[in-house]
């Protein structure tokens, strides 16, 4: 009869404990967000009576549509540069200009988590683009300007795909030339954009990366690979 008793006081507060885990779990919310990190390291020094500038794609929707606010990348947060928002003849691109007589290496992070929408209300025209976040939660992200796609296809076609290659651009100017045996200039570009988690459901991730080395003869637009990778989202505990 004890026995039996406490069989089925463990069973009662197991019961419980579990009820609680899912009651937590299917409550817990994880917003959207977009982070993106910024490495560039081995730039010569500025050309004399010139200056030096540096641009790398930014993370967008595939209509091109920043999904980090422009006015969370620009500004004097790393020693020695300005960042701002530039068009180019292939689209907005972040750009660093040195504001001393010198071209540090660049590192910086960036990470934006998207607010509850709370304009849910309004009309979808009058909704601030940064600010749907469960509506822009399912909506693929990448780093822009896009140049070439494997087969020439549209981004919006590339996009469905899970892991690919394709082709991104960078921009140099007004670099001194470095010396012959110099080491090239090395891009490490990481967006991660996350859909996040609602009652259980993880949504989509997606990645977009750059690891390359560029020769510090380059000048002007130069075009690079990215990979880019989704990560599916299903059932989250």
């Amino acid at each position: 009869m004890k026995v039996d008793f406490t069989f089925k006081a463990f069973a009662a507060i197991f019961s419980v404990v579990v009820v609680l885990f899912l009651l937590s779990a299917f409550t817990e919310t994880v917003l959207p967000g977009n982070s993106y990190t910024i490495e560039i390291t081995g730039l010569p020094g500025p050309a004399a009576n010139g200056t030096a500038t540096v641009m790398v794609p930014i993370p967008a929707n595939v209509t091109g549509e920043p999904v980090i606010p422009e006015e969370a990348l620009v500004g004097d947060r790393v020693t020695g540069w300005q960042a701002t928002i530039r068009e180019t003849p292939y689209g907005k691109m972040l750009a660093f200009t040195a504001t001393e007589g010198y071209a540090p290496d660049i590192s910086i992070s960036f990470e934006v988590l998207q607010t509850e929408d709370e304009l849910q209300r309004l009309p979808r025209y009058q909704r601030p683009t940064n600010l749907t976040a469960w509506e822009m939660k399912r909506e693929p992200r990448l780093l822009v300007p896009v140049l070439a796609t494997p087969g020439d296809v549209g981004v919006a076609e590339f996009i469905q795909v899970s892991n690919s290659t394709y082709t991104t651009v960078v921009f140099l100017d007004g670099f001194a030339p470095p010396p012959e045996d110099a080491a090239g200039i090395t891009f490490s570009l990481e967006y991660r954009g996350v859909g996040g988690t609602k009652r259980l459901i993880r949504e989509n991730t997606w990645t977009a990366t750059v690891n390359t080395a560029v020769q510090g003869t380059e000048s002007g637009f130069v075009p690079v690979p990215a990979e880019y990778r989704v990560i599916a989202g299903g059932i989250g505990f």
